[in-house]
Formats: C-alpha cells, structure tokens, sequence
C-alpha cells in the first residue's frame, strides 16, 4: 500500500500528484466495496475492479498489494469511521440510559447509510467469505467489534455505577447488546424502515427497557 506522507513537505507537484493517488484510492475502495457486497470476494477479481474505476491492473496494484489488502483496506475504512462516531456519541455528558440507546441508533444509521459495506462485514461474521491465508480480514473485523463492545460496556458499567442500568456482568451485557442490534440488522428494510413488522422505534423502545434499572429486579427501587 502507498506509504501516507503529510501534504506541507511536499512540493506543488508531489501534492498534486498525492491528491491524484488518494483520489484514485477512494476511487477503488468504492468501486471494491460495492463489487465485494454484489459478487463476493472469490467472484471478485482485480481486472474487473479496475475495469469499473476505468484504470489500468497496474495503476491499482500500485495501491494495494493484493486483493486481500484490498478487501482489509475496505473493512478498516468504514470500521474505524463507525468506531471514532461509537466512541465520540459514548464520551458525551448525559444520562448513560439514553446514551446507550442513542448508540444502538447511532449504528443502525450508519449500517443504512453503508449498506455494501455492511454487507461486506456481514459476510465475515456469516463466514460466507472464506478466510485468507492469515486469516487478517478476520481477525480485523473481530478487533473492530471489540473495540465497539469495550465502549459498550464502559458505558453500561458507567450507567450502573449512577443506577440507571441493570446490575450484571458489564461486558456480558454488552455482547447481549450488540446481539440484539445485530438480529436487528439482519432483518431491518433500510428502505422501508421496518423490520419484519418492527419499526426502529420499537427497537430502541425495547432495547432502553431491556437494559434500564427500572425493569431490574435486582436494582434499587426495581
């Protein structure tokens, strides 16, 4: 992958020629991510990504080793885009109870405003996509997620501590979390904006419920 060098060192044409590579990147993260989503990885070759951004073969491999590179490079450009929004929305003041409802919504949007993306990274956790030599796409969608489900848990174990949120296991609560968004997910109609009969504001309804003190038999005043 071409190595990323800050635009102040460089000349005006080093800059322009910068601008023309990153230009060219985004150009092949996006035509990679809708051609991954549609075909799949193994139904997905190089030439043809290429052919749709109107390059040449080695125009691309200039920028990305490989095809897995370039699947990895599609993966981690949305994953940390979601992750920087999850943790940003997560270090907001305000009541932990509404905060954690306001990150399941936070994620959804982002799901409907990505939808190749996401089913790209669907695929993953589906396992439809078979693993490359290292495994990489893998385990780097498997740290992202971590990560989200650490700030989850940060947020639910800040909640408790106010007595906003039910009592338990922190972390455990916050996979329980991240599987009902994404049973959500898999049945959600982004353009219709219901879910087998399920709007999204059922969802979040059930979602603040399910983790709220007030529904905890365990909690004060429960």
């Amino acid at each position: 992958m071409v190595a990323q060098t800050t635009s102040t060192s460089l000349s005006p044409r080093e800059e322009r020629r910068r601008i023309r590579i990153e230009t060219t990147r985004s150009q092949i993260l996006d035509a990679a991510e809708s051609a991954f989503a549609t075909t799949g990885f193994h139904s997905t070759t190089i030439k043809s990504i290429a052919e749709q951004c109107e390059i040449a073969v080695g125009t691309l491999y200039a920028v990305f080793q490989d095809k897995d590179s370039l699947y990895e490079a599609v993966l981690r450009r949305r994953g940390r885009e979601l992750t920087k929004l999850t943790e940003a929305k997560a270090a907001e003041p305000g009541p932990d109870d509404t905060r954690l409802v306001e990150l399941a919504e936070l994620q959804i949007h982002f799901f409907r405003a990505h939808p190749d993306w996401t089913a790209v990274a669907s695929g993953l956790v589906s396992g439809s996509r078979a693993a490359s030599a290292d495994n990489g796409s893998t385990r780097l969608y498997e740290t992202g997620h971590q990560v989200v489900v650490e700030v989850i848990a940060s947020v639910i174990a800040r909640g408790q501590q106010s007595e906003q949120l039910r009592g338990g296991d922190p972390h455990a609560l916050a996979l329980i979390y991240m599987g009902m968004l994404e049973t959500f997910h898999r049945i959600d109609n982004p353009t219709t904006g219901d879910a087998g009969g399920y709007t999204l504001e059922e969802f979040l309804d059930l979602l603040g419920a399910t983790f709220s003190a007030t529904d905890d038999p365990a909690s004060p005043g429960g």
